[in-house]
C-alpha cells in the first residue's frame, strides 16, 4: 500500500494535467481549490497539509517540465499556466489500457470474469487508448489504483 502523500500526489497531478489539457493551448490560472479541494486556513493563516501538497504538485510539474506558468498566486494557485509540448505529447499518446479494473459477476459457484460485449469501432478504440482519456476515466472512477497507474505511466519516460 502506498503512502497517503504519494496517493494524494498522483491524484493532484492527474487533476492538474486534466484541467490544463481541457484548456490547452490557452494559458489560464489553476487554483489549488480545483486540485485539492476547498480549504480554509487555520487561525494562523496556514492551509492543511493536503491543500499545501496540491500547491506543491503544481510547482513540481513546472520544475519537471510538464507545465509552465508565469507567477504563483500566493499558495492558492498559479497564473498563466499551460502544458508543455512534452506533456501534451504524453497525454495525446495512444496506449494499450494502462489499468483495467476487473469486472465480475456472481454465479452459483464462484466469481467469473465478464468479457466485454461486442467489438467497438476503430475510432472508439483509438479514443479509449488516448492517455488523457484513460486519465479522465481513472479520475472519474475515483479508483486510486487506476489513478496511480495512469499518472505513473504519464510520468515515465517512454522514449
Amino acid at each position: 500500500m502506498a503512502d497517503i502523500n504519494i496517493e494524494n500526489f498522483y491524484q493532484h497531478i492527474g487533476k492538474i494535467l486534466s484541467i490544463l489539457y481541457e484548456l490547452f493551448p490557452t494559458k489560464a490560472p489553476v487554483y489549488v481549490d480545483d486540485v485539492a479541494g476547498i480549504d480554509e486556513p487555520d487561525e494562523y493563516g496556514l492551509h492543511s497539509p493536503h491543500y499545501t501538497a496540491g500547491f506543491f504538485a503544481l510547482v513540481w510539474l513546472a520544475d519537471e517540465g510538464y507545465i509552465r506558468y508565469s507567477d504563483a498566486i500566493r499558495q492558492d494557485g498559479i497564473d498563466q499556466a499551460a502544458l508543455t509540448h512534452n506533456a501534451f505529447l504524453r497525454l495525446t499518446r495512444l496506449s494499450d489500457p494502462i489499468y483495467v479494473p476487473p469486472v465480475y459477476k456472481v454465479d452459483e459457484s464462484n466469481l467469473v470474469r465478464i468479457a466485454p460485449a461486442g467489438e467497438p469501432s476503430p475510432s472508439v478504440i483509438e479514443d479509449q487508448k488516448l492517455v488523457i482519456n484513460q486519465l479522465r476515466n481513472a479520475l472519474r472512477s475515483g479508483d486510486s489504483i487506476a489513478i496511480n497507474k495512469v499518472v505513473l505511466h504519464i510520468l515515465q519516460d517512454h522514449s
